[in-house]
């Protein structure tokens, strides 16, 4: 994934319109156009812009998600679901919860099982 991808997944997240990012960012329709298409690279002065105007983090503007590591792969999207609604952030809660405790008890059945043998 690009800038340009990114920022044309964050801006439609957002229910905006090219033109209504371009004036929350003051970076021009035919700027923000660009970027999405990825015709040219922003300025870091215009990454700040959209920053603030997504309301999003450096990481989920630049970072290309299948490029990246884990680790950073795990916080984007936690930071993703920290914009969704209350009752949909309990949801996600739950199941990574469940998830996780899951795994902890194959874990411990593995373990279990290799000292049994």
């Amino acid at each position: 994934m690009s800038i340009g991808f990114n920022i044309k997944r964050l801006r439609s997240e957002k229910g905006l319109t090219q033109g209504e990012l371009a004036e929350k960012s003051k970076l021009g329709l035919n700027m923000v156009s660009k970027l999405e298409r990825d015709a040219t690279d922003p300025k870091l002065s215009s990454l700040y812009k959209l920053m603030d105007a997504l309301e999003c983090t450096a990481d989920e503007l630049v970072l290309d998600f299948f490029k990246t590591n884990m680790k950073s792969k795990l916080k984007m999207q936690f930071e993703r679901a920290s914009q969704m609604p209350p009752d949909e952030q309990e949801i996600l809660t739950e199941v990574v919860n469940k998830y996780c405790t899951a795994v902890v008890y194959e874990l411990i059945a593995d373990e279990n099982e290799r000292r049994n043998r």
